[in-house]
Order: C-alpha cells, then structure tokens, then sequence
C-alpha cells in the first residue's frame, strides 16, 4: 500500500481486486463515496499507482462545479485515453450518434490496453455528463475497463439527479463506502504529517476532535506542526485552519490561488497566467502552495488540493474583488476560440456591480443553451435559457421547447401557452405556430394534448396569416390533429390531406414527416393500416437527422405492424428506438420501451417480467408528466390482472381510469368488460345495453375503434348478451385478418378471429371452429403463449377440442394453478408437486431424474450403507417362507385372528425389503441421494394428483394411470397428449406433444448406439 494512504487497505484491495476480474475480460464498476475530506481522491489515486505498475492505462476526469462543455469529465477521460472523435460539439450530432461513436472507440482502446477510468466528484455533475454513465456501465460486461466513480454521499451536497444516478447504479457496481479513520490509522496519519512518532493521548484527541476525517486530521496535525508543539488547542474549525495556512502563504502565491479560485477547482495555467497579467514564472509561484498541500500541478493544470480549500480562498475575497475577477475571466474567455460560452456567462454572471456583465451573462448563457440544445444536453439548455434574457419572447420560446424535450412537461406547455399568447395579441403568427408546434414536442407532435381545444384554436386562427412553407404545413397538420375529438365528419382528414400536400410543396423533408405523422393519428383506424405502415416508413426516410420524429416514426411504425400481427418487424423497431432513447434518459420517449417490452413479455407467458415493466413505465410516466403514459399503464396492467385472474381487484381503478372519459362511447367497451370480470354484473350490462340501444356508430372508428368493439364483444361474452354479441360480430366480421392492441401498444388482446370465434360459438354459428382455429395458428405463428392457451380453453368450451390427440393446459396464476382437461376447467393450490408435474407433463414420455425434479437444496452427500445388509435381508426372505406356511395353516383351520396377524407381519417384512431393494433386485442405500429425493418427489405427486382428482376426477384418473414414479419420473399417456404448461415466473416450459416427444426419444435412442466404440 503507497505510503501516503493510511487507514485504506481493504478499500484498495477491493479495487485491486476488480483488476484481477478486469484482466480475464470482464469490465466492473465501482463507487467510492464519503463525505468531504474523507479520502476518496487520496484512495483513488493510492489505487491509480497500482494499476499503472500492473499495465492499466488510468484516465481521470473530474466534475467541476462551474458550467462548462456538456459530458466535460468524459471528455476529460476519453482524451486521456486517446479517443479522438467522440463527445463531438459539432451543432448536428445528437446523443445517438455520440453514445454510439463513444462505445466503438471504447472497445477499439481497452483491447489494446486495459484501462481505469477514474470520474471524481459526479455529485457536481450536469444532465448530460449523467445522461452518459448508464450508457457507459451497459458497455462495461464488454470492455477490459474499470469504471470508478468517487461521489459525496449527503443529501445537502449531492443534488437530485446525481442521487437518482446513484441510486440507479447496478447491484454488480461494487460500493466502497469510506468512513472516518480509527483511532490507530489517525495515529498513523498523525505521525505522517509530523514526521516524527506521535503520543498516543495527542492522536486519540484528534481522533475524537475529527471524527477520523482523513482531512481535517491532515489541518490539524499540520496547524500543530506549524506551531511547533502537540498540544491539544485546536482552531475552531477547519475554514479557520485553511484560513491561517493560506496566511504563511507569500502574497504572490495567495494571489495566484485567489484568481484561480474564480476559475473553478481544475484550472488551465496558461489562462490563469493570462488573467494574472505577470510575466513571473508561474510554477515557481505556485510552488508554496504546492509544498503546503494546498494545490497540485500536473502538466498544463493546476489543482486545488481539496474542494473545501478553494471554497475557503474563493469566500476569502472581498465581494468586489471577486466580482472584478469573474469580469476578468470571462473577458479573457470571451477571447478565446474554443471557451465555453457557459462559462463565460457564468463568470459574467458572477461579476455582480460590473458595467455591461449582466447583458454580456445573458448573450454568453443563450449561446450556451442553444449548443446544449443541439447537443440534446436539454437539462442544461433549461438552466441556461434560465439565465438569459427572458424578456426576449424568442428566447422564452426555445427555453419552453427545451423544458418539454427535458421532460418538464406541464412548465414547459405553460411557458409556452405564455408566449403564444402573447405573440397572438401582437399579431405575430409564426410564433404563435412555433409555440403551440413545441407544446406537443416539436413539429411532429410526439405527446399532443388533445383535450387542449384553445391551443388547436388559437393555431387555426392564424393558420391563414402564414406563408405557404414548412411552418404552415406544420401547423395545418397539428389543427387536423387538434380537431379529432370534436369534428366527426372528414374535416381532420382533409386537413390531414392538405398539411401532407403543402409540405411536400415546400420541398421540405422535416415539413413532410410531420404532416405524415398527424396524417398516421388522422387516418388511423383499422381501414388504413397498410397507407399507415407506407406512411411512416417514409417518415423513417425523411427524419434522418431529427431524433424527436424519427421517434415518432418509429412509433407509429410499431402500433401499424402490430395491427397486422407482424410481430418479428415490430420488434425490429421497438430495439431500435429504445436503442434510441434509452441512452438519453428523456421520459418523454423512454416510458413506451418498457411498454412494449412487457407488452410482449405478457404474450409470451413471462409474467414477471411484465410486472417489472410495469412499474418501470410508470417512474418514467411520471417523471415524463405525460397523460398517455398512465393509460398504457393500466392498459398493460389490466391484461396481466385478466392473465392471472385478479381482475376483480380492478374495479376501482378501473373507475379512476375511465373517469375523465365519462360519456365518450370509445370508453363503454373497456369499461363494460373490466367491470363485468370485477363482479360489478349490473353495471357493465347497464353500460353494454346502452351501447347497443344507440349501436356502434356514435364510437369514433379512429386508433380506439377496434380495441372498444373487441372489449364490448368480450363483455357480451361473459353477461351472455346475445344481441351485443351479434351487433360486435357483424362489426368485427370485415378485420378477421388484424389484431386488436390497445392504444399504442398497452397490450395485445389477440387477433381478430379469436373475438369473432367467441362470438360465433356464443351465438352457435357454425364458423366458431375455424375462426378459433384460425386464431390458433395466428397465435401461435406469434409465440403468444398465453393467447394460445386462451384460444386453445375457447375450443374446448365449444365441445371438442381442435385436435384428435387432446389437449390440456396447466399454468401458474400466482398461488393457484389453473388446469384445463377435456373442457373443463378448475383450479388448484400452488405446490412442489403440481411444479413437477408441470415438469413431466411439458415432457411427455421423456424420464426426468428425481435429482432434476428436486431442484435447488436436494440432499448432496454419500450414502450410510445398504437399508439392510445382506444378513438381515436373508433373515427376512426365510422369514416370510415360514409366513407363507403359517399362513396357510392358520387359513385352512379357519383361524381368522391368527391369519390376520400372520398378514400383518408378512406385509411389514414384504414392505421392508421392498424399500431394501431397487431395480433389478440391488441393494438400495441408507440415506442414498437419490432415494431420498426418490420418496419426496414420489410422496408429492401423489398429492398433488390426489389434490387435482378431488376437483376432476377424469384428469385425476389419467394422472394415475400415466404418472410413473421412481428413480426416473416420467409422463406416459396411452394417447398423444398436448400440454401447454407455464411456469411460477411465466414462462412457457414448453408446448409438446407426446407423439413430438416419441421421436425425440427414438432419436436420442438412436445417438446413444451410434456413439458407442
């Protein structure tokens, strides 16, 4: 361990030994956190050392606390290492782009030479230099990289969205939590400082004066040294301390660490010699504060030894003195080609009382939001766009759009309602566009409030005061969009029509993709899912470059290829976008990736995952403040609850959900169904016979029209309402090849056919079997497992089954199974046995070992010898001889009590040698493995059959009578069984039939003799 590091072995061998996980390919990530003064920057670079001598390249970067370039200790880091091209500035490469150039070049460095990569300080860092590191950590498993972060770790220094960042760290990210020093180590550090052994009462008080805090035993120790004596009379705190060493400093090194405490906590030395305006060597100046631990140099750099000491220098200034150097500053960056115009505005901020600064501040902080802007940087872009000139109605505009992009969504719409309004009273009608465009997300309206009715109305009121161009196309297109919920004639369509005219008119490519965009949400529906699909694929072609539309291409693109059951290509779509958004961290966009993912989680049978999904879109819906999101919430959430069989817990949110949609027709399907499933029976019918007293007609035939028809069917379904049934049969009759998703893809209720098959068998069409055939090949062409079982309980509910064979369905619902047999269904209580025979029923005719079936915590160990030895087996055998001769005396004479007690005996010795023995006659062991695992696995598939039999005593019988138990389990129907059988966590075990399995096995049969020499 170097020297100057006491107190710190474990902590550097934990980091050590992430070097050594490193070295065999495997990238880690560690966090080394504490308070102020604790040691992190001491321990880290103690570890730098290290990794140096074993071949490690180490690159640093630090978060400073003035505003500087976006992901500036990235950029730090990655220069160390080399990089060339990545965190470009230039104005058109957004974060997609960025991330994915970082990641090649990452991979290209550490192959050639493992790296450690060191971020200090990340509670200081900006939106962007956090918007990074998940990206960073998802890339580590595949570098040779250690990521180690250093961070505070109290709520007052480290704000909220560092914290959330350290909250969101993996479990894999090894914490290094650093504490004060014990008594021992701060004795240790004591006679470091003093060079000389120290008394042990002296270190035990500055143990107890300092808690251990590495820092401020250092200030003591040294002030003491200073003062030539031990004694125990200490400042009263640390500031006092650094305020008295900085005091032994020479005025020109005090100087030079006042100016560069202006300049931040890392300064460039060829700045802070500009801005000193001295022709003395620099260096030597520093070279007091150097010796005096104040401050470090390396290379072109200079340092302050701890945040705290600059804090203390910095607050040492006189308030006009200060201000004068901030004026300073930012007028020597301002000269500068390549400063950064955050801080300069910063600096000019700073210089309070200073001629023009304030106006300077306000032009350098907007040139600084619009670079952030174009950086996707849309956190910082708010804070600066806060600092500028908010009197400048431009100015409040881009600061609205940017707060919508960032996330603040309902500040951000009231910015600009602000400014939209205003612009109208001044007759200023391209703003008022621009303004009411950036309320929904930018031209192509990624969230638009439809109930919004004044925003959709103040933009057509100056609809005919702009030029034909891309703004007014533009904005024809988001009035179209705006008119959905209140004009049910063709006037949004033709408005739809004329946006997509105009702007290609324009020649504009962004124009285009947003009139296509509200033409999509127009014309959607299911008469127009093909001109959807065309539609946004062309939008894909357009948007090259605007990340906000090709999102909503995307979008759009996913729901369309959905309605058609084109599962595969959605899916193609839904990585790319979340490959798109995720790295960004924008809720905005992000909340629909776990959507979709848990979406086709629920299809396939993988309820857990779904779950997670679920509460992850939520978090990110309500960071987002979108109004979608919590619909798609519920609408995910409901499914699983109709999955698992817990709708009845639904009603009151149901309620809740369906309230702000009181008396919109499109909101009677849902309701009808989900409070029918509740046991609210009187409600639903009462909402089901309105619906078919005033038809299907008043129910807009927009995005919702089918998912409301498919919902009212199912209701009709279970109150047995055969004229609803008829009336949402007809209506369903002509989209028997889509499927129904709801909203954008809350959740797939199945395809078509599998409504009109239910339909069909309640009302006794003819056509039930093979439109729920049909649905079951559509099903199962999807990988839909829960819908396949569903389809596959409708067929059986009609009668007969879809094949000769049979078929039967066991799986989890929570602490219940559901299990399916020759048309009925019944459920039974959770159990190791009902596990196992879900296990040998996926697998008919296939043996499975009872050491497979035991699972995890079996019995390891040898055996205790035979259950009986060879002596007393024998014993055994001539005693039965002797019974059986016995026996058939006691018989003969009709001596019943002496027969009965012969039996007895000879059944307990028969089962005794019975248990002695297995297959082929051998000895079985005492406390063998196997035979333990043997008799649990035996004993509770015998009562989970016993359980099954009490509620289907046909199921019961065949169970018996197929179930063989023994060393080897196996599943051996005399027919050709097909069981459809879902695990605890969801996941289908498998769907196989026994005739699959025979081949399977003849084939494995077959192997096995080919490889024998």
């Amino acid at each position: 361990m170097p020297e100057r590091v006491v107190g710190r072995r474990r902590e550097l061998g934990t980091l050590a030994g992430l070097l050594d996980e490193v070295g065999r390919g495997r990238g880690q990530g560690a966090l080394v956190i504490g308070d102020a003064g604790i040691g992190k920057s001491t321990t880290v670079a103690a570890f730098a050392d290290t990794a140096r001598e074993r071949g490690y390249v180490v690159a640093w970067g630090r978060c400073p606390e003035t505003e500087t370039l976006p992901y500036w200790p990235w950029r730090q880091a990655f220069r160390a290492l080399g990089l060339s091209t990545v965190l470009p500035e230039d104005a058109g490469t957004g974060r997609t782009g960025v991330f994915a150039a970082v990641a090649d070049q990452l991979a290209a460095a550490t192959t050639e030479h493992p790296a450690v990569i060191i971020l200090e300080d990340l509670h200081l860092a900006d939106g962007p230099a956090l918007a990074l590191l998940p990206f960073f950590i998802g890339l580590l498993p595949e570098l040779r990289c250690l990521l180690v972060i250093t961070s505070r770790d109290n709520a007052v220094d480290v704000a909220e969205p560092a914290a959330e960042a350290l909250r969101a760290l993996p479990p894999s990210f090894v914490r290094i939590p650093l504490s004060g020093l014990d008594r021992q180590a701060t004795g240790q550090l004591v006679t470091q400082v003093l060079g000389q052994d120290t008394d042990t009462a002296y270190a035990d008080v500055v143990h107890d004066r300092t808690g251990g805090n590495p820092f401020f035993v250092q200030e003591l120790a040294r002030w003491h040294a200073a003062r030539g004596t031990t004694s125990t009379e200490t400042p009263t705190g640390v500031r006092q301390v650094l305020e008295r060493r900085l005091a032994r400093l020479s005025q020109p090194a005090y100087d030079v660490l006042a100016t560069a405490a202006v300049l931040g906590e890392d300064v460039n030395l060829e700045v802070l010699a500009a801005l000193e305006r001295t022709t003395t060597d620099l260096l030597a100046v520093l070279a007091d504060a150097v010796a005096a631990r104040l401050a470090e140099v390396d290379g072109a750099r200079m340092r302050f030894a701890h945040s705290l000491v600059r804090e203390v220098v910095y607050s040492g200034l006189g308030v006009h003195r200060r201000s004068v150097l901030h004026l300073q500053a930012a007028e020597l960056l301002a000269g500068l080609l390549d400063a950064d115009p955050g801080q300069i505005a910063a600096h000019y901020r700073d210089a309070i009382g200073q001629p023009d600064a304030a106006r300077r501040s306000r032009e350098f902080a907007l040139l600084a939001a619009r670079a952030a802007q174009r950086q996707s940087g849309y956190e910082q872009a708010v804070r600066f766009y806060r600092w500028a000139d908010l009197d400048d109605r431009q100015v409040r505009l881009e600061l609205g759009e940017a707060q919508v992009l960032a996330g603040e969504l309902a500040a951000g719409r009231d910015t600009l309602r602000a400014v939209a309004q205003e612009a109208a009273a001044d007759g200023d009608a391209p703003t008022v566009a621009q303004a009411v465009l950036a309320m929904g997300g930018g031209v192509g309206g990624f969230e638009v409030d439809l109930s919004d009715t004044e925003q959709t109305e103040l933009l057509a009121s100056v609809v005919p005061q702009l030029p034909d161009n891309a703004l007014k196309a533009a904005a024809v297109a988001r009035v179209a969009l705006g008119r959905i919920p209140t004009d049910r004639g063709d006037g949004p369509r033709q408005l739809a029509d004329q946006a997509v005219r105009l702007a290609r008119a324009t020649g504009d490519a962004r124009a285009e993709a947003a009139a296509l965009a509200v033409w999509c949400d127009v014309f959607a529906g299911p008469d127009h899912v093909a001109e959807r699909i065309a539609a946004a694929q062309r939008m894909l072609a357009l948007a090259t470059g605007d990340l906000a539309l090709l999102l909503l291409a995307r979008r759009l693109l996913v729901v369309a290829l959905l309605e058609q059951g084109r599962f595969t290509e959605a899916d193609v779509q839904i990585a790319a976008f979340a490959r798109a958004v995720l790295p960004l961290r924008l809720p905005l966009y992000s909340w629909l990736v776990p959507i979709w993912k848990g979406m086709r989680a629920l299809m396939s049978g993988r309820l857990e995952e779904a779950e997670t999904c679920i509460a992850e879109a939520n978090r990110l819906g309500e960071e987002a403040d979108s109004v979608n999101a919590p619909l798609m919430v519920f609408a995910l959430g409901a499914a699983l609850a109709v999955t698992t069989g817990v709708v009845a817990e639904l009603q009151s949110y149901v309620e809740t959900v369906t309230l702000p949609f009181i008396g919109n027709p499109m909101i009677d399907g849902p309701s009808a169904y989900y409070l029918a499933r509740a046991g609210a029976v009187d409600e639903a019918r009462g909402i089901v016979r309105r619906r078919v007293r005033d038809g299907l007609d008043a129910i807009p035939k927009d995005a919702e029209w089918l998912e409301s028809v498919a919902f009212l069917a199912a209701a009709a379904g279970v109150l047995g309402d055969d004229e609803c049934a008829q009336l949402t049969f007809d209506a369903l009759t002509p989209y028997a090849g889509l499927w129904v998703i709801d909203g954008v893809g809350g959740a797939c209720l199945g395809s078509v056919s599998l409504f009109l098959g239910r339909l069909a068998a309640q009302l006794g069409r003819p056509e039930a079997r093979a439109l729920l055939e049909a649905a079951l090949e559509e099903h199962r062409t999807a990988g839909a497992e829960t819908l396949v079982m569903e389809t596959e309980k409708a067929l059986a509910e009609l009668g007969a089954v879809h094949t000769a064979p049979g078929t039967g369905v066991l799986r989890r619902l929570g602490a219940t199974w559901e299990v399916t047999w020759r048309g009925v269904t019944v459920h039974v209580p959770d159990s190791k046995g009902v596990r196992d025979l879900a296990l040998l029923l996926a697998r008919p005719r296939t043996p499975m070992s009872v050491l497979d079936l035991s699972g995890p915590g079996r019995v390891h160990g040898a055996d205790l010898g035979p259950v009986l030895d060879e002596q007393a087996r024998t014993a055994y055998r001539g005693r039965l001889r002797e019974l059986a001769d016995d026996l058939a005396e006691a018989e003969d004479r009709n001596d019943l009590a002496r027969a009965e007690k012969l039996r007895v005996e000879q059944d307990f010795l028969t089962q005794e040698l019975a248990g002695a023995l297995g297959l082929g006659g051998r000895a079985r062991s005492a406390g063998d493995p196997v035979e333990r695992s043997r008799k649990a696995v035996s004993m509770r598939i015998g009562a989970a059959v016993k359980v099954i039999e009490g509620v289907h005593p046909a199921l019961g019988r065949h169970l018996r009578a197929s179930i063989h138990t023994g060393r080897q389990c196996v599943y051996e129907p005399e027919d050709d069984i097909t069981w459809h059988c879902q695990s605890a966590a969801g996941a289908s075990l498998s769907e196989s039939s026994s005739t699959q399995s025979k081949q399977e096995g003849q084939h494995d049969h077959d192997r096995r003799h080919q490889s024998r020499p």
